[in-house]
């Protein structure tokens, strides 16, 4: 089964830059990169680091950030992630948080990244200062630091200032939680045990 995300317009590719296919001709190539707009000729790059390799049959085959890419008229590369479901249906990615590593399952019913405070000393997140707020455990009723992540990177999609609450417990909960501060601000696409993340502009 093709992934909906084709129906979206999506090449199921990842990329670092958002680029789309808005024209094509004989001897050139329209492509908006990010906010901007470019007329391109084949071997032609452009400021934001991506290459026109050829134009052939309706396609136009770019180059974007080391990776090669075939664009049909109004398809696009945006900053994805594609996980699979594990066998217990769960989620996990590899995650960058202010830049060091950390894994983390996907949480819809999370309303922000969450994690333990254990965690947030090894990623050497500053908590101690920040308000409190009163959190729900398996365990009862505790309470979680509230803060704003510089950033975070999860595949090609980064996110700056992200909302994540550091729990008062040393060991709950026992993954990162990736939940709604992030998820909100990237499309999910889900077929079968796939799930796919996209940056949103």
């Amino acid at each position: 089964m093709v992934l909906l995300s084709l129906l979206l317009g999506y090449s199921i590719v990842a990329g670092a830059v958002w680029v789309r296919l808005v024209a094509i001709g004989p001897s050139h190539a329209e492509l908006q990169i990010n906010d901007m707009t470019r007329t391109m000729r084949p071997g032609q790059d452009s400021p934001e680091g991506v290459r026109l390799i050829s134009i052939s049959g309706g396609y136009a085959e770019i180059q974007a950030n080391g990776n090669m890419h075939r664009l049909r008229l109004g398809e696009r590369i945006a900053p994805m992630l594609a996980l699979r479901a594990d066998g217990r249906g769960h989620y996990t990615t590899e995650l960058a948080i202010n830049g060091r590593s950390t894994v983390a399952i996907v949480d819809t019913g999370a309303s922000g990244i969450s994690m333990s405070r254990t965690e947030a000393d090894r990623l050497g997140i500053a908590y101690r200062d920040a308000g409190r707020i009163p959190t729900r455990t398996a365990a009862g009723e505790s309470s979680a630091y509230l803060v704003k992540l510089d950033s975070v990177q999860a595949g090609s999609i980064h996110l700056r200032d992200v909302e994540a609450t550091i729990s008062v417990l040393a060991d709950s909960p026992a993954i990162v939680l990736l939940g709604m501060s992030f998820l909100r601000r990237v499309e999910m696409v889900k077929d079968g045990d796939r799930l796919m993340l996209i940056q949103s502009r």
